[in-house]
């Protein structure tokens, strides 16, 4: 498991102690509005969650990060999680079934923070995984992920349903065309617990 530092952002894998701070998140009416299809979590679902994040970490030696923004005082502000996460199930575990996510709080948006965790995240992809591509699932109504994957150097490939036949904009990103992080610290991580 691996930490991410850009010059304003740490980036670590989750962990058990997570648990109130992705609930938090989950909770914030922006992210409900955004991609929790208007329905709050319930405390058990949070924790469900935080597990298949722990989980796919263990499984995959990627997955996605824990936010957080520096701050001048030492002081960590949590702002939301962005990483690397495998889909389609029903695929063999390869190189081309990768994505991007990430979910922020409101008071996180609008910052640039989303698209430096992402650049991070792809060039940890590209460079330290060595992925052929990176694909990015987002509501056609997203208008906020629909700028960042675009400054992150994704290209809008298809329309197409997703998941419970929700209609989803498929986008690719390649080490040819990715933008990626220009300073970046990659840290080896064990959970403390």
């Amino acid at each position: 498991m691996y930490i991410l530092e850009t010059p304003r952002l740490i980036l670590r894998p989750p962990s058990h102690r997570d648990e109130l701070l992705l609930h938090g998140l989950l909770s914030d009416p922006f992210v409900i509005e955004a991609v929790g299809d208007g329905v709050y979590p319930t405390l058990e679902q949070s924790k469900a969650k935080l597990l298949e994040f722990i989980k796919h970490w263990q499984d995959n030696r990627f997955g996605l990060w824990m936010v957080f923004v520096k701050d001048k005082s030492e002081a960590r502000r949590f702002a939301g999680y962005c990483g690397l996460k495998r889909f389609g199930t029903d695929m063999p575990a390869g190189q081309n079934n990768v994505q991007i996510e990430t979910v922020l709080h409101l008071g996180a948006s609008g910052e640039g923070i989303g698209t430096e965790a992402g650049k991070a995240a792809l060039r940890f992809a590209f460079e330290n995984l060595k992925l052929e591509k990176v694909a990015g699932f987002i509501r056609p109504t997203n208008t906020r992920s629909l700028r960042k994957n675009r400054k992150l150097g994704f290209y809008h490939v298809r329309d197409i349903i997703y998941n419970s036949n929700m209609p989803r904009k498929y986008f690719e990103v390649t080490a040819v065309t990715a933008i990626l992080a220009g300073e970046l610290r990659v840290l080896p991580y064990t959970d403390q617990k």
